[in-house]
């Protein structure tokens, strides 16, 4: 954590919109919502401030986290594969993966024994149960569904894949995925309950964050120097690069926190309720 210069201080004093991201974000290694978390959001929504998600979670797994912090304007979800408006209850864009891409990717994640996710509007599927979905299941509220990945994506439109390696065991995996598919877009992103596992969303080269802020920054009437995004993932890095204010929590890796304006406290100490209350003051507004 870094001290506070009059300059981002002014930066923060033309925030109209603000971006969360959920797993080390708003939520700590627990998967729980600190009390001054959610005092603080409500706060800045009292000033005026329009407060929504920008998370590589699923609606579905994101929506009592809406319901809970009032966080009703339109964000993005799957990593930026779908934007939606929850106040509207309207979808505002949804990017899946060709179908051609779908299959080829899982017959090689298949091939390479992989812990492996499929995502699409019903839900999460895997092909069996390990000891980390139990984690993940629980982190995201939802049970996921068992079934033949293969017969799936032929039958349903996939939103990502997520895929999890342990690199001490299996190497760095991801990078070679990405190498073999370069017409993918992988987001990494992390458990701080389990930093053994490293885990990446996959999604279509379509899907990409840039094109996800720009519609955002359009539906909200808004500009980007008007906007804060919070992060701790390699996955949240572009939204903290292009927001007037980028605010990396102190549990994210050094590389995440390179790229924002300010490092706040980690999520287990309510990292964005510091940040809002050190950033966002009542005086400025």
């Amino acid at each position: 954590m870094n001290p506070i210069s009059e300059k981002l201080l002014q930066k923060a004093s033309a925030i109209r919109l603000a971006f969360f991201d959920v797993d080390g974000t708003l939520l700590n290694s627990q998967g729980q919502i600190l009390s001054p978390v959610r005092e603080q959001i409500a706060r800045i929504q009292t000033l005026g401030i329009k407060t929504a998600i920008a998370s590589g979670r699923p609606l579905f797994a994101a929506q009592y986290l809406i319901d809970e912090l009032k966080l009703t304007d339109a964000g993005m979800f799957h990593t930026g594969a779908y934007l939606y408006d929850p106040a509207q209850k309207a979808e505002l864009a949804a990017t899946t993966l060709v179908q051609a891409d779908a299959r080829q990717f899982l017959q090689k994640v298949e091939s390479l024994a992989l812990y492996c996710e499929v995502y699409t509007r019903q839900g999460f599927h895997l092909a069996e149960f390990a000891p980390i979905t139990a984690v993940h299941a629980r982190h995201l509220r939802v049970e996921p569904h068992i079934t033949s990945l293969q017969q799936l994506i032929e039958r349903e439109s996939v939103f990502k894949f997520l895929i999890g390696v342990k690199p001490a065991e299996q190497g760095d995996i991801i990078t070679q995925l990405e190498l073999a598919f370069p017409h993918l877009i992988f987001a990494r992103a992390y458990l701080t309950a389990h930093p053994e596992w490293q885990f990446a969303s996959v999604i279509s080269s379509e899907a990409t964050k840039a094109r996800a802020f720009e519609y955002l920054l359009a539906h909200h009437g808004c500009a980007a120097h008007e906007v804060i995004a919070f992060g701790d993932a390699e996955s949240d890095m572009d939204f903290l690069h292009m927001a007037g204010v980028g605010v990396a929590m102190g549990n994210a890796g050094h590389n995440v926190q390179a790229v924002a304006d300010w490092v706040t406290k980690p999520a287990d100490e309510a990292g964005v309720a510091f940040a809002l209350e050190a950033l966002i003051t009542d005086e400025c507004r």
